[in-house]
């Protein structure tokens, strides 16, 4: 490969719809190249943040053993507790309940933890590797249906570009400020700058290739959600050997 095309300059620029920045990466002498660097350099960028942040949050709230301590006083000082507390059955019980419940707790509440937050530095770039693939291979199909001339190579390096609203979750690292589906909208946008960058298409046809993908996502859901219950019904019946 030549020169390095890919720059924070150009990054920047297509964050800000600068239909040049996707056209210089479209016109690079290997544009998946510089796509899957981007790709992977914003999700490890994304997962660093979100570990700061994590960690300042961490560091900031009480522990869950401390939180745990305070409620068991609380309860204990409720006017039925003697009767559990005399009551040696009761009692088993209600601790087996209970410590069980307080295992359970951190993971339906998403504890903050610097530790779970550290592998986002590994998944965050594999997930975000998959949905990028997944999108610009069914962009670049749908794109050479409508009457697009890009290639699948051209394609996935735009369509990389449209990542680049990753960025704004380094927001998260500041408290009480939600990113929401802001960075979604930012980027469906950015996707149809990219599909109609690569393939040279009039705002309509571009329109439709950069939707048909979620269309096909929608599809697969509903199918998967339509055969999910009698696959479990299945398995289970097999499990039961009926």
């Amino acid at each position: 490969m030549g020169h390095r095309t890919l720059s924070l300059a150009l990054v920047w620029r297509a964050l800000f719809l600068d239909a040049a920045a996707y056209e210089d990466l479209r016109d690079d002498d290997n544009p998946f190249v510089e796509g899957l660097y981007l790709v992977v350099l914003l999700g490890v960028a994304t997962a660093l943040l979100n570990l700061i942040g994590q960690a300042l949050h961490w560091a900031s709230v009480p522990s869950l053993s401390a939180i745990e301590a305070v409620v068991l006083r609380n309860v204990q000082q409720q006017a039925w507790w003697p009767s559990i507390a005399n009551d040696p059955a009761a009692l088993q019980a209600f601790t087996e309940r209970w410590d069980f419940s307080w295992r359970v707790i951190p993971a339906l509440s998403d504890a903050p933890g610097p530790l779970r937050a550290a592998l986002n530095i590994i998944v965050w770039p594999f997930t975000g590797m998959l949905s990028w693939l997944a999108y610009g291979v069914l962009a670049y199909l749908f794109g050479r249906l409508l009457g697009g001339r890009g290639s699948l190579n051209q394609t996935l390096g735009a369509t990389a570009l449209a990542l680049t609203p990753w960025i704004f979750h380094a927001l998260g690292v500041i408290p009480y400020v939600a990113i929401g589906g802001a960075v979604g909208f930012w980027q469906l946008i950015l996707r149809y700058k990219a599909v109609r960058t690569a393939h040279v298409l009039p705002w309509g046809r571009a329109a439709a290739a950069t939707a048909l993908p979620y269309l096909v996502y929608l599809l697969l859901a509903a199918l998967a959600l339509l055969f999910s219950a009698p696959l479990t019904a299945l398995l289970v019946a097999l499990l039961a050997g009926r």
